[in-house]
């Protein structure tokens, strides 16, 4: 049973690591050379299943710093893009992680009541303290497979659309949420239970950037839009106007032959008038604006 229990945290912890990998990839394209893929899908198991501890500077400042140099060496994008996705994935990653970890202890010390020597020496004990954790990792796999599949439509907006004012803004409002959860855990107060709602408020703070950043970009497309819709709408009224003032002129020269045709004597010259004048009869109320919908009014 405890095998069974070994290999399921296994699956369940790559399978987090793909999931993590694929919303990374999403934010962010990656290189192109195929071995770093490879290397980047391989240390991103290693930084998605990071362990984080409570008053452990090494494992937040650890985690943080590999977080960084991961995304600058296997990402492509801008500095600021880069690190931006770090601001915002990082408070959600150790806050997930450390609730993983810290609820996981504190059921099995509230089922078995059992030191951690104990447990050691103990087959049972081992075998419910590994069946906990995999129940850990199943749950923080199904919460990142939702997280997924509801940021995927704003994560696909988000990549190389946004200049770098707007991730400064960004920056800025998730850059609270970040120094917070960092705090929180680094300088952990004696009632670590009100630790759980700045986590999840800090997971929610790192989402909802993502979703306010792809309400920018979608702004922004509109806005570009409407402009590219106006620039059309003032080039056609131009052209209208132009050719309101050509038929206009053809509508004069119509009338000059017609008093042509009343005033000459000659058959011959009523003839060449009145032969002008069917031919630009056409013309008088011909418009082409160079859209054909336009035009077909």
């Amino acid at each position: 049973m405890m095998r069974f229990f070994e290999i399921l945290s296994f699956l369940l912890a790559w399978g987090y690591t793909a999931v993590f990998f694929l919303i990374l990839k999403s934010f962010l394209p990656l290189r192109k050379n195929v071995v770093l893929k490879v290397i980047a899908f391989l240390v991103c198991g290693y930084l998605a299943d990071s362990i984080i501890y409570s008053n452990d500077a090494g494992s937040l400042f650890g985690t943080m710093l590999l977080f960084f140099l991961y995304v600058l060496l296997f990402y492509r994008g801008t500095f600021m893009e880069k690190l931006s996705v770090m601001l915002v994935f990082y408070p959600a990653l150790i806050a997930i992680n450390y609730l993983m970890l810290d609820t996981g202890g504190r059921l099995f010390k509230i089922i078995t009541q059992a030191s951690y020597e104990e447990t050691l020496q103990s087959p049972t004990l081992m075998l419910i303290s590994t069946a906990i954790y995999t129940v850990s990792l199943l749950l923080r796999l199904l919460f990142w497979i939702g997280a997924w599949l509801v940021l995927r439509r704003f994560l696909e907006k988000i990549p190389s659309h946004l200049n770098i004012k707007t991730w400064l803004i960004i920056d800025m409002l998730i850059l609270a949420s970040f120094v917070a959860i960092f705090t929180i855990i680094y300088f952990m107060p004696e009632n670590t239970a009100i630790v759980y709602p700045i986590c999840g408020a800090s997971i929610f703070s790192s989402f909802g950037c993502m979703y306010l950043a792809a309400y920018i970009y979608d702004s922004m497309q509109t806005a570009y839009r409407v402009q590219q819709m106006e620039t059309q709408r003032d080039y056609y009224k131009e052209r209208i106007a132009e050719e309101e003032r050509v038929r206009s002129i053809y509508h004069d020269l119509k009338n000059h032959l017609l008093v042509m045709e009343s005033r000459q004597n000659t058959a011959e010259t009523r003839q060449m008038a009145e032969t002008l004048r069917s031919q630009i009869a056409d013309y008088e109320d011909y418009v082409h604006t160079g859209n054909e919908f336009l035009t077909s009014f």
